[in-house]
C-alpha cells in the first residue's frame, strides 16, 4: 500500500563527521525567536536559514523571507556546501537518547530510514493522520514550498510492521556514521547512506502491504499533498520526503502530557469530590512523587492519578457505573475506544461534566497545562489559587493510536509525544531534480 523509494539527497559536505551539529537545527516549529538567532549565529550555513529564515526589515510579507531561504538553498549547492548524491539512496537516521520510565532514567535507541513517499489522500486509508492541523502553519510551509521547491525537514511516519522492516532498516547501518552530533537534550544523532539496491528493493518490498501513521508533520504532509494538487498532479511533486520508523522498534517511545486543570471560576467547590461522582476513588495519601513514579512505571495498577492541590492529597482512579455511563452517552459519533482513552475521559469528564465548558481548542488551551515532566507539574500544583489538581496518565501505545486511527477517528489535542523530534538538515530532497 505505502508506495517508498530512494532518491539523490542534498547534505552537508562535512570535513569530519562530528560537524554535523552545525548545520543541523530542531524542526522549524520548536524554534523560538531566540533560538533561531542562535542559530543564526553557530554557522553561517545552519539549515534555520532554510527551514525558518528570520524576518528582515526590509521584507514586505511573509513569503520574502521563504524567497531568502530558497536562495540560500541554490546558493549553498552551487558554493558546494551542499553535495547531491550521485546514486539513489535511502538515509538510515539514528537516535539515542535517554528518558525517564517513572523516577528510572532508560537509553532508547530508535532508528529510522529517510526516503520518498507517495502523496495519498487520507481517505485512501495509506498515510493515516492521527491528529488535527491548523491553516495559519500550512499557509506559511505551502509558501517555503513553492519558493524554494525542496522538502527541508523531515516528516515523522509510522510503519505498521511485525519486525520485517525494522530488520531490514537495521541492516542498512553499515560503517561509521556520515554525520554525527550529540544536541543539547544529550540526544546522539547518527546517519549513514545506504545506496545498497538490493536492501533498498526489500524494504520497499515490506513497505508495499503497510500503512503509515503520521506521528509528526501533519501540516507540512497536507501542504505537500495541496502543492501536488495545485500543479496539476506532476509527477515531480507526487512524493515528499518522510523519515519510517517501525513500530516494532524498541526505542518507539510515546510519552504522555499530564493534565493540571486551572480554576475557571465556574463555582466548582472541589473538583476531587465532583470526580467522585464519575470515579472509583482510592485514597493514596499525602502528595509524594514516589507515589507518582510508581504508578508510571506500571507498580500501582489503576486507570490514573489525581493530585489534588486543595487537599494535598494523591487518589487512584478507575471509571465506576456512574461514569461508565456518562461515557456511552457522550459524543454518540465517538467509538468506544476513542472515549475511553485516558486524555478523552479528563476531557469529557474533568472539563466538560464537572466544569461544563466546550471542548474546543480554545477552552482546553485556557483551561489546562500540559506537562511532560511529572516533577515539573507536582511543582506546580502546590499553588492552590491556580490549579484544582493534576491528572496523570501513562502513555497510550502505538497499537491503541493505530487501531483508532485506522477507524477513522483522530486523537484527542495533546494525546501523544513522540520523543526525540526529529532535526531538519540531515538530507534536502530538491523537487525539481528529473
Amino acid at each position: 500500500m505505502a508506495q517508498i523509494k530512494p532518491f539523490n539527497g542534498y547534505h552537508y559536505r562535512l570535513a569530519q563527521s562530528q560537524d554535523l551539529g552545525r548545520f543541523i537545527a530542531p524542526p522549524y516549529d520548536m524554534l523560538d525567536n531566540s533560538m533561531i538567532d542562535d542559530l543564526y549565529n553557530k554557522d553561517p550555513h545552519n539549515t534555520v536559514r532554510i527551514t525558518q529564515n528570520r524576518p528582515e526589515p526590509s521584507d514586505t510579507c511573509n513569503r520574502d523571507r521563504h524567497e531568502r531561504a530558497a536562495s540560500f538553498f541554490r546558493n549553498w549547492v552551487e558554493k558546494g556546501v551542499l553535495a547531491r548524491d550521485d546514486e539513489p539512496s535511502v538515509y538510515v537516521y539514528q537516535q539515542k537518547f535517554e528518558s525517564k520510565i517513572g523516577n528510572e532514567s532508560m537509553t532508547f535507541e530508535r532508528t529510522g530510514v529517510v526516503v520518498l513517499i507517495k502523496l495519498e489522500e487520507f481517505e485512501n486509508g495509506v498515510v493515516l493522520p492521527h491528529e488535527y492541523t491548523l491553516s495559519g502553519p500550512k499557509i506559511d510551509r505551502y509558501e517555503l514550498l513553492d519558493a524554494a521547491r525542496v522538502n527541508t525537514g523531515q516528516l515523522f511516519g509510522l510503519l505498521s510492521d511485525d519486525g520485517d522492516a525494522y530488520r531490514i532498516i537495521k541492516s542498512m547501518i553499515s560503517g561509521e556514521p556520515d554525520g554525527f552530533t550529540v544536541d543539547q537534550n544529550g540526544v546522539h544523532h547518527k546517519l549513514y547512506r545506504c545506496s545498497d539496491r538490493d536492501k533498498i528493493g526489500k524494504l520497499i518490498e515490506a513497505a508495499k502491504n503497510r500503512t503509515v501513521l503520521i506521528a509528526d508533520g501533519h501540516h507540512r504532509y497536507e501542504t505537500a499533498l495541496k502543492f501536488y494538487r495545485d500543479h496539476g498532479s506532476d509527477e515531480r511533486y507526487a512524493y515528499t520526503m518522510m523519515t519510517l520508523v517501525s513500530m516494532s522498534d524498541p526505542g518507539l517511545l510515546i510519552r504522555p502530557f499530564h493534565r493540571l486543570i486551572k480554576k475557571t471560576g465556574t463555582g466548582v467547590a472541589s473538583m476531587k469530590n465532583s470526580l467522585s461522582g464519575f470515579f472509583n476513588v482510592t485514597e493514596l495519601g499525602e502528595i509524594k512523587a514516589e507515589t507518582v513514579y510508581d504508578f508510571l512505571s506500571g507498580k500501582t495498577d489503576c486507570g490514573m492519578l489525581y493530585v489534588d492541590s486543595e487537599s494535598g492529597s494523591i487518589s487512584a482512579l478507575s471509571l465506576s457505573s456512574e461514569g461508565e455511563h456518562f461515557l456511552k452517552q457522550a459524543e454518540s459519533e465517538r467509538s468506544e475506544a476513542w472515549k475511553h482513552l485516558d486524555v478523552s475521559v479528563i476531557n469529557l469528564i474533568a472539563v466538560r461534566g464537572i466544569l461544563g465548558l466546550p471542548l474546543d481548542g480554545k477552552i482546553l488551551h485556557d483551561v489546562v497545562d500540559y506537562v511532560n515532566d511529572p516533577a515539573e507539574g507536582l511543582a506546580k500544583l502546590k499553588n492552590a489559587q491556580v490549579y484544582y489538581g493534576g491528572f496523570f496518565i501513562r502513555p497510550v501505545s502505538i497499537g491503541t493510536i493505530h487501531s483508532i486511527v485506522e477507524g477513522g477517528e483522530r486523537m484527542p489535542q495533546k494525546s501523544t509525544n513522540f520523543y526525540p523530534k526529529l532535526f531538519s538538515g540531515l538530507v534536502f530532497n530538491n523537487l525539481e531534480d528529473r
